[in-house]
This record gives C-alpha cells, structure tokens and sequence, in this order.
C-alpha cells in the first residue's frame, strides 16, 4: 500500500534538558525531585508524513536504534495537535524503547468531528506501511501493540480499540485519560474491544470540561474485557505543598519545548500549562508504562498491580506526607462522580444540565 505523501522529514537528538519542566519547589513531592530515569536510548528521531488531518508524526528510540520495537499510537486532546504538548510523555516513551504514532486527525477547526476515527485509521495504516517497508526505520512489533489517548483523543483510542480494522493488530493494552466525546456516534461499538486488552481509564477530581461521563461509559460498555483485566482511576487534587497538583482537565499535558511545533491555536497556552510533575512521572506515566507491559506480557491489571494498590502511590511531599492516593477500582459504583456529566459535546449548554454537586471524596 503507498503510504502518504510525506510533507516533512528532520532528526532530532533529545538534550539532557528534557524534564527541564518538572517543578524545583522545595516542597515539590519527591517523585517530582527524583533524578532522571537512566533511559535505554539516548535519543530519538522524528519524522513527519502525511497531510492535512491524515498526516502524523512517527517518533522512533535511536542511540542505539533497535531492529523491532512495540508501537504506542498517541492520541491528543481537541485541538491539541502540537505533540510538544505532551512532549515530554513521548520523549519517555521512546527513549524507553517504543516507537510512538502522533495521528494529528484534525486538520483545522473545520475537521469534522466524523472524520476524526477515519482520519486516525488512514493515518495508523500508513505509519505501520512506513515502518514495515520505508528503510531507515524501527520494524513494528506487532503483536506490542498500544494506545494512549486524552480527552477527544481518549474518546478516539477507546473508538480505534472497537474497530476491526484488518490491517491493524489488536491492542494489548488501552488507556484513556479524561475522554471527552465531541460527537457520539453509533459504531464502532465499545463492547468490541478485544477481551485480551488492558484497559485503564481515568477521571479527574477538578475536571470541569468533561467530568466523567464519558470515561464510565467506555469503561461500562467495554463488556469483552473481564474485570481482572480493567482499573478505573480517579485522580484527586492536592494543594499540600507546591507545586500545587491540581486534577484537572489538562493534568496530563506535559510540555516540551524540543518537541514544540507551534501548530495549533492555542499552542502557547497549552504549552505554558504542560507542566511536568507528579502526576505525570508518578502517576500517569507510570500508570501507562506498567499497563503497557502487563498486557505485553499477558498479565492481568490485577496481577500487575495488586488490584490497583500499585497506581494509588504517587509519592511523598518534602516533609513525608503522601501524596493523595488516586481511588481505583472496578466497581463504578463504589467511585464518585465527577461534574459537569454530560461530556464534551457538540450540543446546547445550559446550567440546568449541570449537577454541581458531587460526592465528597474521601480524604
């Protein structure tokens, strides 16, 4: 299969400045102060292909550059197709030894919300067609197969998880942060997510974009997997110490300026709110790295991680105090809710559509 036109092509070597973003308080959570992981790979490269919304970023670990590696495809938020958004999360998943996917899939503010899986499937297809045949790359692993998603994106990962594409492998493992849905659609339906995937999906305490609604319907109508193999986590706000580490919709952002491409509308602010933190090298980071490898290895969730004992530890302030343990479970109705409940959605906004009142998280 001709894979797209590619519209851009440059390497580039991560400096040892890539958590330059993480905070240096005093009283910073000692994650946040820990010194940087001793990375397999010393660098990465990048390529850009394709156009429009079908085009992506392919990231691949070099120095030394391994023959096979597994494939994380990355989803971003709406909006937030600048991958130096999250760059420092892709930065730590390549140089730990992944090939990333960067599916852009809207190509302005025009992009219809339908187009969003096809654009996301065109562009997947072609990334795996480059690796497989173009030289100079990483051979894709197929059978190390995941997908990374936040907010639209994660809505979008547990969408492009449902599909039975053919030429696609199954994914091993699915996490989903903050899913927003801009446009509810009839399929693919979520119960066909393969039974042998991972899942993990996450809320926010403080999220006031999309609450969580839609992450209890993807993980309640991904019927096929069976409760072992799922973890829902609620991920809550605390102000303890500074950096303050808020839970909230863009909590998983992690900026970083090598990765910057200006692109977006709203570059400069998102980029200005990627901070890199506990919640991210401790928490989500950690969350993603131990799913990942789990599902590579045909573990449970609950042998991985003790039932979710080991995504509830996010670290300790500066003086000891732990750091709020995020609730994780399988049982929905066990977890609070989290407001405003109806979603991202191309629909009217009114205040009586809101519940502003949730139950108390237990502290």
């Amino acid at each position: 299969m001709p894979h797209l036109p590619r519209i851009g092509r440059f390497w580039l070597v991560i400096a040892s400045t890539a958590f330059a973003s993480v905070a240096r308080a005093d009283d910073a959570p000692s994650s946040s102060r820990a010194p940087r992981p001793d990375y397999p790979h010393k660098s990465i490269t990048r390529r850009e292909y394709g156009v429009g919304g079908r085009s992506y970023w392919l990231y691949e670990p070099a120095e030394p550059t391994p023959r096979r590696a597994p494939v994380v495809v990355f989803l971003h938020g709406w909006l937030a197709w600048n991958p130096g958004v999250y760059g420092a999360w892709i930065d730590h998943l390549v140089r730990s030894g992944r090939v990333v996917i960067f599916p852009r899939y809207q190509h302005d503010w025009a992009t219809r919300p339908a187009d969003f899986l096809p654009n996301t499937v065109a562009a997947v297809r072609d990334a795996f067609d480059v690796l497989e045949t173009a030289p100079g790359h990483v051979r894709p692993d197929r059978d190390r197969f995941a997908l990374i998603g936040h907010s639209a994106g994660g809505n979008l990962a547990a969408l492009l998880a449902a599909t039975r594409e053919p030429s696609l492998p199954k994914p091993r493992a699915l996490v989903v942060l903050m899913p927003g849905e801009v446009l509810a659609v009839r399929e693919p339906v979520l119960e066909h997510i393969p039974e042998e995937t991972l899942l993990v999906v996450v809320a926010a305490e403080d999220d006031l974009v999309v609450g969580d609604h839609r992450a209890r319907q993807i993980f309640a109508e991904a019927t096929a997997i069976p409760p072992a193999r799922k973890k829902y986590v609620l991920y809550r706000t605390d102000r303890h110490g500074r950096p303050r580490l808020v839970a909230d919709h863009l909590a998983p952002t992690a900026s970083f300026q090598a990765l910057d491409t200006g692109g977006g509308p709203f570059a400069g602010y998102q980029m200005d709110r990627g901070e890199t933190n506990a919640f991210d090298q401790s928490g989500f980071w950690r969350l993603a790295d131990v799913t990942i490898e789990a599902g590579f290895s045909g573990s449970t969730l609950d042998a991985a991680t003790d039932h979710g004992e080991l995504f509830r530890h996010l670290g300790y302030w500066s003086d000891g105090h732990a750091v709020a343990r995020p609730i994780v479970g399988d049982d929905l109705s066990a977890i609070p809710r989290v407001f405003p409940n109806n979603g991202l959605r191309l629909s009217t906004w009114t205040p009586r559509r809101i519940t502003p009142i949730a139950t108390p998280l237990p502290r």
